[in-house]
């Protein structure tokens, strides 16, 4: 192939929450590792792409520092444009080779994020990726990874080297493709034992057909693609002085959520974590590894995960638990539940209610945790407050960048991602709650049916109700008026929670 990695065709617009530098603290945090600032702090990601997630969430933080770099000049540019359009000034761009990174005045970080690239580089630029991370992470920092992991991937892999068979290796990314895509497609339609033999397989191809060629194209036509063993990463990472601290999802970091019960016994006397670690990704075969390494060997306490807990203000979601977790059961998690409906509040403050009091801070904080793996509750920074959203007729939005967000053409290429900075991250929401939120935020009630009826009329909004294409005025009108309904029974109190909205005058 001409290059390391594919520069003639940009990659797919999306923003990834695992990056935020509060996700990143909780994990380590639940380790028993002190965790970088949660303020004030020095952030860079490591191909950016077009910078959506490096933007939001130097929006959602705007006292820290954020540095965004990639080797596509396209993507640099959009980002570049994106941060000035939306008046995002902690954020700056490098069009940059890991490699060359160096003698860049960069500064040091406490965070260094590098989402989908380690698989799909060489060795030498995952290298260049650790040494960059080891030289300019301050001690205590945190470097997130993510990977396609073995041994999930064996079972597809061979599909790389079907896409790879039509085409050859020059041409157009984009029709290189197509045309391995055609071939996989007709190698499947006409019962190749390696689709009817593997369900994996099938289900991957189905997913390329359904995602498109851009996806495709980043996924697996680089040159260099390597799926690899944790194990593997995690020994690279410690000869540079970059330790293993946890992973995402969250209840992966847990044994008795990790691993499925029948194997507990298999799991006896594994004591070390990479080890653990390693034998894990075989028991659920997994498929990606989303891992955080700290520089140092910061050493674990339970003591750390206690007071994280205890001086660490959370707020309801308002979600279902994780599959992996279900959702904690009993008296003392639906007190905590009900009490952060009312508003944040830490562990410490939630052990004092008088309602919680009598289990003791001990089970209180238990039950907390859970509700935390389980994504129910989720840390923000400083006090909240739940808000009668019957209070005020007309909302307002008090950040510029959200207010750009909102204002920008609906596609359902860009994601619509609002700036939180309560959460320190951002909030993917629906096309239809963006319209929901112009509505609460620019229209009288009286003449919203009226502002709805011109607008969807001219059909600038692509609906559809179970898959089905919504294509009359009139039923658009009262699709966009029940979402409204539905948004401000169910998600306007949260966004008034979040910081994303407030109460006009």
């Amino acid at each position: 192939m001409p290059s390391d990695y594919v520069t003639d065709i940009g990659y797919l617009r999306s923003f990834h929450p695992d990056l935020a530098p509060s996700r990143l603290r909780l994990v380590a945090a639940l380790n028993g590792l002190a965790p970088p600032p949660a303020e004030g702090f020095d952030y860079c990601e490591l191909g950016c792409a077009y910078g959506d997630t490096t933007v939001v969430l130097a929006a959602a933080n705007p006292g820290a520092r954020f540095v965004g770099i990639d080797l596509n000049p396209e993507h640099v540019a959009l980002a570049e444009q994106t941060a000035r359009a939306r008046g995002v000034d902690n954020v700056r761009f490098l069009e940059r080779d890991f490699a060359d990174v160096a003698g860049d005045a960069l500064g040091d970080f406490d965070f260094i994020t590098a989402h989908g690239v380690m698989s799909w580089v060489g060795p030498d630029k995952r290298r260049a990726l650790v040494e960059l991370a080891a030289a300019r992470l301050r001690p205590g920092g945190l470097l997130f990874v993510s990977y396609n992991a073995m041994p999930g991937w064996a079972a597809i892999e061979p599909l790389r080297q079907l896409l790879l068979s039509r085409g050859g290796p020059e041409g157009d990314s984009v029709e290189r493709a197509r045309q391995g895509l055609e071939l996989a497609k007709q190698m499947r339609d006409a019962g190749a034992a390696y689709f009817t033999d593997n369900p994996p397989a099938r289900e991957m191809l189905a997913t390329m057909e359904k995602v498109g060629l851009r996806y495709i194209v980043h996924e697996y036509l680089h040159a260099h693609w390597a799926p690899m063993y944790f194990a593997h990463v995690a020994w690279d990472m410690a000869t540079a002085g970059l330790h293993f601290v946890g992973s995402l999802p969250l209840p992966s970091n847990y044994r008795d959520l990790a691993i499925p019960p029948a194997l507990a016994g298999v799991f006896e006397g594994v004591t070390d974590r990479v080890t653990f670690e390693s034998l894990k990704d075989f028991a659920i075969n997994e498929y990606l590894r989303r891992d955080v390494y700290v520089k140092g060997k910061a050493g674990r306490s339970p003591e750390i995960t206690n007071a994280y807990l205890d001086e660490t203000s959370f707020v309801a979601t308002g979600t279902a638990a994780v599959e992996a977790e279900p959702a904690p059961r009993g008296a003392v998690p639906d007190a905590i539940l009900a009490a952060l409906a009312a508003g944040s509040a830490t562990g410490e403050r939630l052990a004092r209610r008088p309602e919680l009091a009598p289990a003791g801070a001990e089970q209180v904080r238990a039950a907390l945790l859970r509700l935390v793996i389980a994504e129910q509750v989720t840390p923000v920074h400083g006090v909240t407050m739940a808000v009668a959203t019957t209070a005020a007729e007309r909302h307002a939005v008090p950040s510029a960048f959200n207010r750009a967000v909102l204002a920008q053409k609906l596609s359902s290429e860009v994601p619509i991602v609002l700036a939180s900075p309560v959460s320190g991250t951002g909030l993917r929401i629906t096309a239809l709650d963006a319209v929901a939120i112009r509505l609460v935020t620019e229209v009288p009630p009286a003449d919203r049916p009226a502002w709805v009826r011109a607008h969807f009329g001219r059909g600038e909004l692509r609906m559809t109700v179970r898959e089905r294409v919504v294509e009359t005025a009139e039923e658009q009108t009262a699709v966009v008026l029940e979402g409204l309904a539905r948004f401000e029974r169910e998600g306007l109190a949260r966004l008034i929670e979040l910081g994303i909205l407030e109460p006009a005058g």
